[in-house]
């Protein structure tokens, strides 16, 4: 034997040796923790290795401090149920314990598992018997289950019987359903004491609801302070600005018997500004609201609160007032002032947001405005992007998304709308449903769904391209359409495969089938009940005709589908043939016109010569899917 494995055995034996010495020890303690670690100390024997039971125990309270200590007994526990004399501070809980200490026998399974849990502040405990399957009826298992209980409390330092209401009548039903069922089928919770939770006091609170998005973190955690919250958007209804007042809480006790004292509430805040007619006050027990009367952005001069929905400002930039979002449902318009053709009116980088927009200046690199209504007086930078239902705009340069776009001169920038007016065009990209220009240069493209009208064309090299698929809404549009088409073209290839599948099963099974059938009719004309085997086989080949047969109506119900989706692609190519391209002027050379049709994708294509007059220019179809170009002198009645 090994030197590790002697020493092993040898603490075995000292470990039994001491078994055999330890006698039983009876004490009376208000502590079962200090009383066993005590003794593990002087015996010199493992803590782990003791354990107790509970002979006897007694409870005294007193309600004031120069009071006599009372025993708790059947005719005043009643108290301990009511709350107020639960939170008399005074009020003061002993309990006296006699136990047996003991050496822990050999340790075997316990007949059942037993766990307490408590809340934060141990005024609720809750027992959890584990299910146990194996787990026999005995008329000692209810005390078992107390004991073990109460043991777990006092070793918690917390009070046995005395908060412990309905703990006995819990246990009866767990023992009573072992009883019953010889097992415990499932997990059993309940209560094992209550005392009094306390409340926590709340202090007052000045909440700024307006100002929610300033300094707002991204989805990163980082903060933009370019977005500083120059302006704070508000709709009819918001609460604009609450204040909490403040409210004492409730003191509580525990299962410990201790008595849990709440802060008393702190009040820091005051009201000491006013409002306006367009912001309403509420009260109630608890706080105070400020709500707006209608949409705009909150003004503070001196201590006055407002609700504003216009604004003036010199410019939008990072030094004076960061970026704006009002949204652009706010109706809030802000108008700024800056004309210098040097400067910008709308700061690099800015962000403006809301419901109506004008602008003396321009807008700098990279700036981004949305509104419902824009007005530009200045120029885009080629960076910039507008987005606004109706947008005006003196020179742009850059991005410009909307409804309706009114240009007085595109210089290289992009439009995406659905009518686009150009006064002049000197290069850039138009895409619109129609599209207007009146004097149109060079190296402008314009793709249009319904219409390109030119009152005066003065140079080449420009594009002009009648592709729905390309224009805002369209584009959405087709998209889905051909998403949809593939997805039931693909449920039509399964549901054909489907249909051939179980005819080929059917047609395999018919000959069979109708030999039983013979079989059954036999059976019946001489007075037989047929055996359920042959009815079976003959439910379960009705069940395959059907299947096929639901398989075929699924499958006209999808060739339907596929039919309706290429009618509604088919209406669209068909607006292409009502598309126009009018010209009022003469033809320069080497401008491009093109119709792109979606299905099949085909392009016709026409270059211009110069002096060609062709005020209408259309596409026709001259036979089925060959196409041309149409162009007529003359413009239709």
């Amino acid at each position: 034997m090994s030197l590790f494995g002697k020493a092993k055995e040898e603490k075995k034996h000292i470990e039994k040796e001491k078994q055999k010495e330890f006698q039983n020890i009876i004490v009376d303690t208000e502590n079962v923790n200090i009383e066993l670690k005590s003794i593990s100390s002087v015996k010199n024997i493992p803590l782990n290795k003791l354990d107790f039971s509970i002979i006897s125990f007694k409870s005294v309270f007193k309600t004031h401090k120069d009071d006599e200590w009372m025993e708790i007994n059947k005719e005043n526990i009643f108290q301990f149920r009511d709350e107020d004399f639960l939170l008399n501070e005074e009020l003061q809980i002993k309990q006296q314990y006699k136990v047996e200490i003991f050496m822990k026998n050999k340790e075997g399974k316990p007949p059942l598992e037993i766990i307490l849990g408590g809340n934060k502040y141990l005024t609720k405990v809750v027992s959890t018997v584990k299910k146990n399957l194996d787990i026999k009826y005995s008329s000692k298992l209810k005390s078992y289950i107390l004991e073990q209980i109460n043991k777990r409390l006092v070793k918690q330092s917390m009070f046995i019987s005395i908060f412990q209401s309905e703990t006995k009548k819990e246990i009866d039903k767990i023992v009573s359903k072992i009883r019953v069922n010889g097992f415990l089928e499932e997990d059993f919770n309940f209560v094992v004491c209550k005392c009094v939770d306390p409340i926590r006091s709340i202090d007052d609170n000045l909440i700024f609801h307006y100002k929610k998005n300033i300094n707002k973190k991204d989805t990163q955690g980082r903060i933009d302070y370019s977005k500083r919250g120059y302006i704070q958007a508000v709709k009819e209804g918001d609460i604009i600005i609450e204040y909490i007042k403040a409210k004492p809480g409730r003191n509580g006790r525990n299962c410990k018997g201790e008595f849990l004292k709440v802060k008393e509430p702190k009040q820091r805040y005051s009201i000491d500004f006013s409002i306006s007619e367009n912001i309403e006050k509420k009260e109630d027990d608890d706080k105070i609201i400020f709500v707006a009367k209608k949409d705009g952005y909150v003004n503070k001069e001196g201590d006055k609160y407002d609700i504003n929905d216009k604004m003036e400002l010199d410019e939008i930039s990072f030094k004076t007032t960061g970026s704006i979002e009002a949204n652009m449902e706010s109706n809030v318009k802000i108008n700024i002032k800056e004309s210098d053709i040097l400067k910008d009116a709308i700061g690099p980088g800015m962000n403006v947001e809301t419901t109506e927009i004008k602008v003396e200046g321009n807008i700098g690199s990279g700036a981004i405005v949305k509104a419902k209504k824009a007005e530009i007086g200045g120029q885009t930078h080629k960076t910039a992007k507008i987005y606004a239902d109706d947008l005006t705009a003196t020179v742009h340069r850059g991005y410009a998304e909307g409804e309706k776009i009114t240009v007085k001169r595109l210089e290289g920038g992009k439009i995406n709308a659905k009518i686009a007016k150009i006064d002049q065009a000197i290069g850039g990209e138009i895409i619109a449903e129609k599209i207007f220009i009146k004097q149109l240069v060079s190296n402008v493209t314009m793709i249009a769904s319904n219409l390109i009208e030119i009152s005066e064309l003065k140079g080449t090299n420009n594009k002009f391209i009648i592709d729905p698929s390309l224009v805002l809404g369209f584009h959405e549009k087709i998209e889905e359409l051909n998403k949809k088409l593939k997805k039931i073209e693909t449920m039509i290839h399964f549901t054909k495969k489907s249909i051939k599948e179980k005819k080929l099963i059917i047609e395999k099974n018919r000959e069979p089938a109708e030999m039983v059938k013979e079989r059954i009719l036999e059976l019946k004309k001489m007075g037989r009940e047929p055996a359920k085997t042959l009815l079976k086989k003959i439910r379960d080949f009705q069940q395959m005709i059907k299947s096929y047969n639901e398989t075929i109506k699924q499958y006209k119900k999808e060739q339907s589908e596929k039919d309706e989706i290429k009618k509604e692609i088919e209406s669209i190519q068909s607006s292409i043939l009502n598309a126009k391209i009018i010209n009022h002027s003469l033809w320069t050379e080497y401008n491009e016109i093109k119709f792109v049709l979606l299905s099949p994708k085909i392009e016709v294509v026409h270059t211009t010569k110069e002096g060609e007059i062709a005020k209408v220019i259309t596409l026709k179809e001259i036979e089925d899917g060959k196409y041309n170009i149409s162009r007529k002198n003359e413009f239709d009645s």
